[in-house]
């Protein structure tokens, strides 16, 4: 698994590929795995497989945050907006349970999908929560400054 995953932020996707399809075979009840699979396939454009992938992912762990934030992220790329929010919100709902804390940087990607609505007052509404949690984030400072 961990092979895989070094592959794929190495950009080795290819390589990383090939051993992934290697884990599907061996560990096909892995969040990880499809979580990877889920990256895999965003990377190569492939936005409905890796939606396919990260359903999976969440199946099998439904706590599993980062799978629920990049199913939010492809929904957003497949335009699928109410979707997406609903992945963010469980997103943030897991976090607060699990962790006792609100992860700004997943508010940052819910109002980007807001901005992508085009709801401006609540993505900014969300960005001021965001500010007040983490005011040197840079994602935060980019999208603020573009609001100029």
């Amino acid at each position: 698994m961990e092979q895989a995953i070094n592959l794929f932020f190495e950009g080795d996707i290819q390589r990383a590929e090939i051993r992934l399809k290697q884990l599907i075979k061996k560990r096909p009840k892995d969040s990880r795995v499809w979580f990877l699979k889920g990256l895999i396939e965003r990377a190569k454009g492939n936005n409905e497989e890796a939606l396919e992938a990260l359903d999976k992912a969440v199946e099998i762990q439904e706590k599993f945050i980062e799978a629920w934030i990049l199913k939010g992220i492809v929904l957003r790329e497949l335009k699928k907006f109410q979707d997406s929010l609903l992945a963010f919100n469980k997103a943030i709902e897991i976090q607060l349970i699990e962790n006792d804390y609100e992860d700004y940087e997943i508010l940052i990607e819910k109002a980007k999908t807001y901005f992508a609505m085009g709801k401006k007052k609540e993505a900014i509404d969300i960005l001021k929560k965001v500010e007040e949690i983490n005011p040197e984030d840079e994602d935060l400072k980019n999208m603020l400054s573009n609001l100029s």
